[in-house]
């Protein structure tokens, strides 16, 4: 069974195509020998042991209308990190909190690897649409696709690549240094790597041992959930952790953060028909907290523990717009409270908190943060139902869906809540009075910018 969104995913006739042209025979290892392993650290933070703190940037980074923003925690708003529209996901800071990485789609061309820098917004693809490092990829026999990415340090992250082979698709975790630059395989039929907190050992999750009896198939596919593999570093050393859930039922699963403590990690997991989010216990692989249930029809994702473990975010959806584009809200739960339930923050996806972020955070803060970041929003929306409803039978009510702002221009869909009559496309300019009404309807067309 699959949780990623569909537009996650590409035709696999296509993906092949395209995938050949960097399909390379031979195919790295990773691993030393050493020292023992297999002790929980108790160390804060994140990235490489001993790596040195920055001046970066000290908030949160998410997702929203085709671009990043950055919620700055210090009472600046939020602001747009991006110039260019496209397919964000699967954001992450460095330790420094001075670049950001993410999986970038721009119309029909496959995934690639972006590293951003926060404080200008200076944007480097440094992945096969740049030569300077499509050398990198073809050498290791892969191109990025979607998955979690986790920074080793400034100038070294970890993240999920596939090739092609044999007729399927395999995923594989890649370790990408950028000023070499190379790309490395560091496990094999793997994805969505996450890093511990004192940078010793790598998470991932693999294809399990006992696959073809488990899904009766020989082939791990991608977005197939997997088995939890902790790998050392230093040695190179795996163990695989069964993940068991209610009474000793096992589990498989995707997205990953670790907690501050090393000790436990908050992970996507599938039990069939659900997809859950659920904090595992390490030692005995034991989800031994469900924060939240979503069918499979869904996609929950991208969990992430702010620096001092009170806060963790998460991606959570909320239907289509009725284009068939899938909508999200970011919400929140407070760890240290066992029966604590997920709070909605506002529309966005794929939240990330900077290794820097502050300390003593409250719910109002979060709120109060969004709220900031939605302010033009909330006058859009106010203004389009006022408009719409000037223009509709009395007596109905209507919600907003798909907002997108683009300069003076603002468009998105209005969904009646009281009467089963479908929706109507709003189009709204904003000019020496606010935002009035340009058109609406079900058969208008929106403007050229407007993806959805």
């Amino acid at each position: 069974m699959n949780h990623r969104d569909p537009v996650r995913m590409f035709f696999e006739l296509v993906l092949a195509a395209l995938l050949a042209l960097f399909l390379l025979a031979h195919l790295a290892g990773c691993g030393k020998s050493g020292k023992s392993w297999w002790e929980f650290s108790e160390q804060g933070g994140g990235g490489s042991e001993g790596e040195e703190r920055g001046g970066g940037f000290a908030g949160i980074a998410f997702v929203r209308d085709d671009h990043i923003y950055l919620a700055d925690l210090g009472g600046g708003g939020a602001r747009r990190l991006t110039s260019r529209e496209g397919g964000y996901r699967d954001l992450a800071f460095s330790p420094r909190a001075e670049k950001l990485a993410a999986i970038l789609v721009e119309g029909d061309a496959l995934p690639s690897l972006l590293v951003l820098e926060v404080g200008t917004g200076k944007a480097t693809d440094v992945s096969w649409h740049n030569p300077e490092y499509s050398g990198a990829w073809r050498a290791a026999g892969v191109t990025p696709w979607f998955g979690s990415l986790a920074w080793q340090d400034e100038d070294t992250l970890f993240a999920t690549a596939v090739e092609e082979r044999g007729g399927y698709y395999h995923t594989k975790v890649v370790r990408v240094e950028l000023s070499g630059p190379s790309v490395e395989v560091v496990a094999e039929e793997a994805m969505d790597p996450a890093l511990s907190p004192d940078g010793s050992t790598l998470a991932y999750v693999a294809k399990p041992q006992d696959w073809s009896q488990v899904r009766g198939e020989a082939e791990m596919r991608i977005g197939d959930a997997g088995e939890l593999v902790m790998r050392d570093l230093e040695s190179g050393r795996e163990k695989r952790i069964p993940l068991t859930y209610a009474g000793g039922r096992r589990v498989y699963g995707w997205e990953m953060c670790f907690a501050p403590d090393g000790g436990s990690l908050v992970m996507v997991c599938f039990d069939d028909p659900y997809t859950f989010l659920g904090v595992v216990d390490l030692r005995s692989g034991e989800v031994r907290r469900t924060i939240e249930h979503v069918a499979t029809s869904g996609t929950l994702g991208h969990p992430s523990i702010s620096p001092d473990g009170e806060w963790l975010l998460y991606d959570w959806p909320r239907g289509d717009s009725p284009q068939g584009r899938p909508l999200h809200d970011v919400k929140a739960v407070h760890l240290p409270e066992e029966d604590a339930v997920g709070v909605t923050l506002g529309e966005g996806g794929d939240p990330t908190w900077s290794p820097l972020a502050p300390s003593g955070l409250d719910l109002e803060d979060l709120q109060a943060l969004w709220g900031s970041a939605g302010d033009e929003r909330d006058e859009v929306e106010a203004a389009m139902i006022r408009f719409v409803k000037e223009n509709s039978a009395p007596g109905l009510e209507f919600r907003i869906v798909g907002l997108q702002i683009k300069g003076d221009e603002a468009v998105a869909t209005a969904l009646c809540t009281n009467r089963d009559i479908g929706g109507v496309l709003v189009v709204m300019r904003k000019g020496p009075r606010g935002w009035e009404g340009v058109d609406m309807g079900s058969d208008i067309e929106p403007p050229s910018w407007y993806r959805w």
